[in-house]
């Protein structure tokens, strides 16, 4: 209260309206010729500036904007004249917190510009007026004011954190706000609050360009001061506009095409690998976790020709760029991609028989790490292309087994034996072993994102977009 009273009282001292039209428009003020330069406070610009809102990730004014029109067709026409001079300009352009402070940064500064040059391409007095710019990259000090006149009741716990981190950590001041109530205060603010953000607003103030002293003045032309009407906006409720905003993916399902078009020597056939892999994206940090299953399962009995392979891997990545929300924000692309390494475990059972003499049945594990690089094929990044390798170690048991009966050759059973030349009674399963220290794994992988994070409440969709309000 005492904040608006002193921005009136100043206002009552230093302006003065000779047009009626003109209290229409707070933002527009018009001081006398000798009236003391005015000092618009941060309170003061956010009472009586016009905004022009944005939707998610934009900054140009349409041809059809309300505040165009009201610049373009009244405002600054009625001053381009010698009656009036432009005092000042004061610009200031925003962007709401739920991006990445550097997008943000570059948002703020072109929703500005995007107001100045309307300014500029339709008055002949901006480019020799003094302007004031400001960008602000995530304005909390506007959410902490819409916040405080709706009397919202998180307002005390929003201002603690707003005011400890503002001037020296905004990443720190936007980590604990997303933090508070495990993100569901966040995504309130995100409803309510964070649409009327992404603005930028002017003040304008025009002085009386009379060619007269403040001596010679005569008593006809002495200050008549005039408060205008200001026009508070209606915070409560904040009017909500549908928007389509992007999710960010949580879990994408792989193939290798290696695999897929393989020939496996001693086959003497196409014999492709199916195979299916998965990998869950968080939304903060380095890395990533995945899972896949490699299962070819054919079998030629009458050529004896076997390749049975059931193989399962655990992994986890670190990707070199960091694929932190906080970072990365929400419809910018892929967040993790880039360059990686990898940690692997890997188990598996296996069947395999070239011909009637060379065949073995066993199981194994192993383990090691592994290299690659993910590149994006589509433009949202939903669609991606992987190159890796994989080193490391694989032990495992095994027997080898043959067609037909090893005692006997002319025996024709068509039956599978052990090939054991000792005693039956010594036999024992998986008396082989068998280790290997190497290549493990070569990829070309087709990568698509199957799941996704919904923004406004909990849970998993298979959408990348939702509308917000």
């Amino acid at each position: 209260m005492l904040k608006k009273l002193s921005t009136i009282l100043i206002l009552m001292m230093l302006v003065s309206v000779t047009s009626a039209d003109v209290k229409d428009y707070p933002y527009v003020i018009i001081l006398e010729a000798n009236a003391p330069e005015l000092e618009v406070t941060d309170s003061m610009f956010y009472e009586i500036s016009r905004n022009v809102v944005f939707p998610v990730n934009q900054y140009i004014i349409g041809k059809n904007s309300e505040v165009r029109k009201e610049l373009t067709e009244d405002i600054l026409p009625r001053f381009n004249n010698l009656n009036y001079r432009l005092d000042i300009m004061n610009i200031r352009g925003a962007a709401s917190p739920e991006g990445p402070y550097s997008w943000n940064k570059i948002l703020s500064e072109r929703r500005l510009n995007s107001l100045l040059k309307i300014i500029d391409e339709n008055s002949n007095f901006s480019m020799y007026a003094p302007v004031k710019t400001l960008e602000v990259p995530e304005d909390y000090v506007y959410l902490l004011r819409m916040m405080k006149e709706n009397n919202d009741q998180d307002y005390d716990r929003v201002a603690a954190i707003v005011n400890k981190y503002i001037d020296s950590d905004q990443m720190t001041l936007k980590k604990e706000l997303m933090q508070l109530d495990g993100r569901r205060l966040w995504y309130r603010l995100l409803r309510q609050y964070f649409p009327t953000m992404r603005a930028a607003r002017v003040v304008l103030i025009f002085r009386k360009n009379f060619d007269l002293t403040v001596e010679e003045l005569k008593p006809e032309h002495q200050l008549v001061f005039e408060m205008p009407e200001i026009k508070v906006p209606d915070l409560s409720p904040i009017r909500a506009q549908q928007q389509k905003i992007p999710r960010r993916e949580l879990l994408s399902i792989k193939t290798n095409l290696l695999f897929d078009f393989a020939y496996v020597p001693g086959y003497d056939r196409w014999c492709p690998i199916p195979n299916v892999a998965i990998e869950y994206y968080p939304l903060h940090g380095h890395f990533t976790y995945g899972a896949s299953f490699d299962f070819p399962w054919w079998q030629h009995y009458w050529d004896q020709k076997y390749f049975q392979i059931h193989n399962y891997q655990l992994e986890t990545r670190y990707y070199f760029r960091n694929g932190d929300v906080r970072e990365r924000g929400y419809g910018n692309g892929v967040a993790y991609q880039g360059w990686y390494l990898q940690a692997y475990a890997n188990g598996g059972i296996y069947c395999l028989c070239f011909d009637a003499d060379r065949g073995w049945i066993g199981e194994g594990y192993g383990g090691g790490l592994g290299l690659g690089y993910v590149m994006p094929l589509s433009k949202n990044g939903h669609w991606r292309l992987e190159f890796g390798a994989q080193f490391g170690y694989f032990w495992t048991k095994y027997d080898p087994f043959q067609y037909e009966c090893p005692v006997d050759p002319t025996e024709q059973d068509h039956l599978y034996y052990y090939k054991w030349t000792l005693s039956a009674d010594l036999f024992k399963k998986r008396q082989y072993r068998w280790n290997w220290v190497g290549p493990t794994r070569i990829g070309v992988t087709l990568s698509y994102d199957l799941l996704y994070r919904k923004r406004s409440k909990k849970g998993i969709s298979f959408k990348n977009w939702e509308w917000s309000y």
